[in-house]
């Protein structure tokens, strides 16, 4: 993908975003850097990271529903209703409105076909939404961890870039030519006649960081994120690299970090979305859970 086209997408994404938030109600968090056309780089700091995962919890009296459902069905009754939750995250995640999620869960094939219907229903799909819910967290946990990978990621490279321009210095000190190093004449850095450099040419260093970024999407709600790179370390500082080497060394260090600096916007974008999204779901549900009974036995009973 061109780096014109990753803008585009990073300015689409943050237009979107503004025009959710507030309908939804909760701003999202503004990273601390700006980039082209002041859009914020994708730097989440471990603050926002550490906030979205303590958002990342269930109300007490949902959990406990949990806990109970677990422990009072039988396991093929269970896994029933863990493949409808399953089914179910990814369009609570998409920001599918809570009325027509409860009636569509409550309508499902695996109630009627077990006699529940009408308010039993009703409750059944409120205690699915919340599995589902649970299920769009862990998600939403693993996506978090690659953030964090590739914020380290990044950092590398960031050390990677500046340790490079010092050994290009270098390099061009001990050679006697302050001149810019993109005006180097690499077969004359030794400074010698070309049958002694011949002796002590400089090392040709292969391209070893063109690795395109990976993209994939978390299994549950199939939200989309980027893959933090492994960073491959440079060569041993005391290796004869030539200066075009490390000149060639630096330029994919930076476009390595100027393509994910705008594919982690977009996964921190898509996340602050979701993040909205699940907000105002779990307050309806809470809500709505806190008015169910605290058993049903006609459920436990028919779900097998």
């Amino acid at each position: 993908m061109s780096k014109a086209s990753l803008s585009i997408s990073v300015l689409a994404a943050a237009f979107l975003l503004a025009a959710v938030s507030p309908t939804l109600g909760a701003a999202p968090s503004s990273p601390s850097k700006t980039g082209p056309a002041g859009l914020p780089q994708s730097n989440t700091g471990k603050a926002d990271l550490a906030r979205w995962d303590k958002e990342l919890t269930l109300p007490p009296h949902v959990a406990a529903r949990l806990d109970w459902a677990r422990r009072s069905f039988i396991p093929s009754g269970y896994q029933k209703l863990e493949s409808l939750a399953h089914a179910k995250a990814s369009a609570i995640a998409a920001g599918k409105d809570f009325a027509t999620l409860k009636k569509e869960t409550a309508s499902d094939r695996i109630f009627s076909a077990a006699g529940i219907t009408g308010m039993d229903a009703s409750e059944a799909a409120f205690l699915v939404l919340a599995m589902a819910t649970k299920d769009m967290d862990d998600d939403l946990r693993m996506i978090m961890a690659e953030i964090k990978a590739a914020n380290a990621a990044k950092q590398k490279l960031r050390d990677q870039i500046k340790d490079l321009n010092d050994w290009i210095s270098e390099a061009m000190g001990k050679a006697g030519d302050h001149s810019k190093s993109s005006d180097i004449d690499n077969t004359k850095v030794s400074g010698k006649p070309p049958a002694t450099a011949a002796r002590t040419q400089p090392a040709k260093v292969a391209p070893i960081r063109s690795v395109s970024l990976q993209k994939a999407s978390s299994p549950v709600i199939h939200l989309e994120y980027v893959k933090a790179p492994k960073i491959r370390p440079l060569p041993p500082r005391n290796s004869d690299v030539s200066v075009s080497s490390l000149k060639a060394l630096l330029d994919e260090d930076k476009d390595q970090l100027d393509g994910l600096n705008e594919l982690s916007e977009m996964t921190t974008l898509r996340l602050q979305m979701t993040m909205d999204r699940r907000s105002k779901f779990i307050s309806t549900l809470s809500q709505m859970m806190k008015k169910t009974s605290t058993t049903q036995d006609t459920l436990v009973q028919n779900i097998k």
